[in-house]
């Protein structure tokens, strides 16, 4: 066993590819930002001041993540074994990197990948499992997640055009999150009719969703069937709340992290600067901000995973083999205590 530690770097998963001839791998990044370029509504007017502040970060908090596989060779052998395993990434509120990992030396490849939306994923690929053999893969993890705070004057954002680039692929259904439904339309028309800027009928949606639907231990629903029951989990209420925003032609997405969900949406400046901000659809009431910070594991809810046929609500591990008796597979995330 040999324990090392690296940064991420792209290159490491370059060199995968030539090692996985048979591997279907394919990657795309989170799109860049745009060019200038936002719509200009008669609802949304735009001050020219080129320091206008979005959120901002604070009383950053550091913990460890530890990802773990366990794998148990069954009653014969096993040959190229594939494990995926989502593990934490940067985003502007975190900073990740590999305080430590155990991989075994018969291991021949181990790496990472990139997919849409900034999702990062470890790949490993295993040669050959001996009957009742037992490998463990770990890698730990130290993240430092900030609070998020809201802007000083959020009647400076406006809605972004619906080409942009960064909130394009936010507009959309995907898995469970579905808006087209009339009455759901005409709902969220009604909701936003009196408010006086587009910060307002957000969160004159935010606000619906919190008072409408009410809880439920049930697992989790297609949107539309949430707004007509009025019912649904935490999930539930942060993929309708997505859902309606993304009816109103505001670019959405549900953020995973530790333990729960929360959105963020996505508004522009006046120099076509996309923003995003939080909020918490459950529990306590936080808009534009986010008070707790929480290790972020996926933001997006709709991903292309090279091994799976569908899109993807959440990016989850994957194991597969070779061979007529298949290992078991166990795996774990932890949140590691001081």
């Amino acid at each position: 066993m040999r324990r090392r530690s690296r940064l991420f770097v792209s290159s490491i998963a370059i060199a995968l590819l030539a090692f996985l001839p048979w591997l279907p791998l394919s990657s795309s990044t989170a799109a860049t930002d745009a060019p200038s370029q936002f719509l200009n509504t008669p609802e949304t007017k735009f001050t020219q001041d080129p320091a206008i502040e979005g959120v901002t970060f604070s009383n950053p908090v550091t913990t460890k993540w530890k990802v773990t596989a366990k794998i148990r060779g069954g009653a014969g052998p096993a040959v190229n074994m594939l494990l995926t395993i989502p593990v934490p990434t940067e985003w502007p509120e975190q900073s990740v990197a590999v305080a430590e990992d155990e991989i075994p030396t018969n291991i021949a490849n181990v790496g990472y990948r990139d997919l849409e939306g900034g999702v990062k994923q470890i790949i490993a690929k295993i040669p050959q499992i001996r009957p009742r053999e037992e490998i463990t893969i770990s890698m730990t993890f130290l993240v430092s997640t900030s609070q998020i705070n809201a802007p000083r004057d959020p009647s400076l954002f406006g809605r972004p055009k619906t080409s942009q680039r960064d909130g394009k692929p936010y507009l959309g259904i995907g898995p469970q999150i579905n808006f087209r439904d009339s009455k759901l339309k005409k709902e969220v028309k009604l909701i936003v009719a009196d408010q006086d800027n587009l910060w307002s009928e957000i969160e004159a949606i935010y606000d619906w969703v919190r008072d409408n639907i009410e809880d439920t231990s049930e697992a989790p629903r297609d949107t539309i069937k949430v707004f007509r029951d009025r019912l649904g989990c935490n999930e539930d209420k942060v993929g309708l709340f997505v859902a309606m925003c993304r009816a109103h032609k505001i670019p959405a997405r549900m953020v995973w992290v530790q333990g729960t969900q929360y959105a963020e949406f996505m508004l522009v400046d006046s120099e076509g600067k996309a923003h995003w901000f939080p909020c918490n659809v459950g529990g306590v009431r936080e808009f534009g901000s986010y008070s707790e910070p929480r290790i972020v594991l996926q933001k997006g809810d709709s991903i292309k995973v090279p091994e799976k046929e569908s899109r993807q609500k959440f990016v989850g591990e994957f194991a597969t083999c070779q061979g007529k008796s298949k290992p078991s597979v166990a795996f774990q995330r932890a949140l590691l205590e001081d």
